[in-house]
C-alpha cells in the first residue's frame, strides 16, 4: 500500500508540476551550430555594388554587429532611404536537401565585412516589406515589425558567397582561408 501511496503522489507532484509550468518533463537540447544553406553557384546579393559611400548612412536599420577581432565592418550606404532589395527566387541545400527560397522584397542596411583586405562576408539588416516603386523611389505599402540579420559568407575566398547564416557574423563563422590569410590556422 505504501507503495502505491508513494506512486500516486510522484503522480500528482508531476503533474502539479506539469500544470505549474505548463510544459511536459522531457529532454530538451540546443543546436550545436548554427544552420547554413548553401548555395553551390553563390546567393544573389542585391546592394553590394551600387552603394555611394558618400551617402548619408542610416544606422537605424543596421544589423547587430559582434566585434571580432582582425575584421572591419563597413556600412554599405545608399542614396536612397528607405533602401529596398529584391531577392529572387534561390535553390539552395539544407542537410542535404533541396530547398527553394520565395521571391521578396525587404528594407535593407547592408554591412561588408573584411579581414586582412578581402571581403569575407556581408550582413544585411532586413525589414520584410511590400513596396511599388513611383519613378525611381521606392515607396513602402507596409512594413514587418521585426528585424533580422542574415549572413551570406565567402566560404573558399574567391569572391563568390554560397553560404548564408540566418544570423550575425561571429569568429566561429570566419572560414578558414581567411584566418589562414591572417598567419592563423
Amino acid at each position: 500500500m505504501r507503495i502505491v501511496l508513494r506512486c500516486w503522489f510522484l503522480v500528482l507532484c508531476l503533474s502539479a508540476a506539469h500544470n505549474a509550468f505548463g510544459r511536459e518533463c522531457r529532454f530538451e537540447y540546443d543546436p550545436a551550430a548554427v544552420a547554413t544553406y548553401y548555395r553551390a553557384e553563390g546567393w544573389t546579393l542585391p546592394g553590394i555594388a551600387d552603394f555611394n559611400p558618400s551617402a548619408a548612412p542610416h544606422f537605424s536599420d543596421m544589423p547587430p554587429l559582434n566585434h571580432i577581432t582582425g575584421t572591419t565592418a563597413e556600412l554599405l550606404p545608399h542614396n536612397e532611404y528607405p533602401y529596398i532589395v529584391e531577392f529572387p527566387a534561390q535553390e539552395f541545400v539544407l542537410n542535404g536537401s533541396p530547398y527553394r527560397t520565395r521571391p521578396t522584397q525587404m528594407k535593407a542596411s547592408i554591412v561588408r565585412w573584411k579581414m586582412s583586405g578581402h571581403v569575407v562576408a556581408y550582413s544585411y539588416g532586413l525589414i520584410p516589406v511590400e513596396a511599388h516603386k513611383i519613378g525611381a523611389k521606392w515607396n513602402v505599402d507596409s512594413e514587418a515589425g521585426c528585424l533580422f540579420t542574415a549572413t551570406f559568407i565567402d566560404d573558399r575566398g574567391d569572391g563568390t558567397f554560397r553560404v548564408l547564416v540566418p544570423n550575425r557574423l561571429t569568429l566561429d563563422l570566419i572560414p578558414r582561408w581567411a584566418k589562414a590569410d591572417k598567419g592563423g590556422s
